[in-house]
């Protein structure tokens, strides 16, 4: 398993196709460079009326799947 940890910021307005499940990813870039492609859902949890905004971690196994997502 590996953790990447990365920030993330978006408006209410970016973030809407999140909460109403239209975005099926988001690509976002880990703190050491390396690019990822999450499933959007897993966001919807974190979406306020400001947006999206923190820092995540996000744990992937050997097969690139993703295991938890949390906010730091």
């Amino acid at each position: 398993m590996t953790n990447f940890e990365f920030h993330l910021a978006l408006s209410a307005r970016q973030t809407r196709s999140i909460y109403e499940g239209q975005a099926r990813y988001i690509l976002v870039e880990s703190e050491h460079g390396l690019k990822l492609q999450l499933p959007a859902a897993n966001f919807r949890v974190y979406v306020s009326a400001d947006g999206i905004n923190g820092r995540f971690s996000v744990e992937i196994d050997a097969d690139n799947k993703m295991l938890a997502l949390r906010k730091l």
